[in-house]
């Protein structure tokens, strides 16, 4: 087995280092990353350009891109540009319950978050330009993804600790504390779901504003969409998790 994955190895760094095209170094790149983290269970898919973890249901993916001012012999670079989760479970509960969500396009319907890497790191990219500096310069981001990308997917892992364990930034008004918020029902926390709610009326005017308004709308029978001010608030009423009564799906 060791003796496979040294093959494997050496027949990985050998294509990094000897391609030229830099959408072939870009993917050769991405093959890499995988084999180096293989064992935190993540594959590489090449149409998609994207580091993929299934575990149970839920899908972690580390999306890359290369950049538009690549030409061969003159630049070689690529980005880690975003980092997203997507559960089926979820996805499940909000088929089948359409009137307890808010609208959004059918490619998001199982997301649990999302970020842009370049908002929680300092070093999103990597240029590959020279054969010899590739294996070294890929390892680097490699370590960075272990260190930041890591620990963010974790922080949505576990519904009993969410609420104290995501950033504020995916809690922002237009951002993913509705998102996470269905993701604890579904999974039936619904006292987790109000600590989360807590959580994001503390952060300040602009979110509890933003709170109130969606209530406003869900008592006036509106619906507001996916990634608006609004749909924290809404949520939070029409699933009745303002007090010890309300929907239990």
């Amino acid at each position: 087995m060791a003796t496979n994955r040294q093959e494997r190895a050496a027949q990985l760094a050998g294509q990094l280092i000897g391609l030229e095209s830099p959408k072939e170094v870009v993917l050769a790149a991405g093959e890499w990353i995988s084999y180096r983290l293989e064992q935190e269970g993540f594959r590489w898919l090449k149409g998609r350009t994207s580091l993929e973890r299934r575990l149970d249901g839920r899908l972690e993916r580390i999306r890359l891109e290369g950049s538009r001012w690549n030409k061969t012999g003159r630049l070689i670079e690529f980005s880690i540009v975003g980092l997203e989760v997507f559960d089926e479970g979820l996805k499940a509960w909000r088929q089948s319950n359409p009137g307890l969500t808010v609208e959004r396009p059918d490619s998001v319907e199982g997301i649990v978050c999302a970020t842009s890497f370049l908002d929680i790191s300092r070093e999103a990219k990597a240029i590959v330009t020279l054969p010899a500096d590739r294996i070294a310069v890929v390892d680097r981001l490699c370590e960075h993804v272990k260190e930041v990308a890591l620990p963010w997917f974790r922080s949505s892992e576990d519904p009993e600790n969410l609420a104290g364990a995501v950033s504020d930034a995916l809690l922002r008004p237009t951002g993913f504390g509705q998102d996470l918020l269905e993701l604890l029902v579904s999974r039936g926390f619904r006292g987790e779901a109000r600590s989360l709610i807590q959580r994001v009326l503390s952060l300040g005017e602009t979110y509890r504003d933003s709170f109130s308004g969606g209530r406003s709308l869900a008592i006036s029978g509106g619906r507001p969409s996916w990634h608006s001010q609004q749909a924290l608030g809404w949520s939070s009423e029409v699933l009745g998790l303002l007090d010890t009564t309300g929907p239990s799906t």
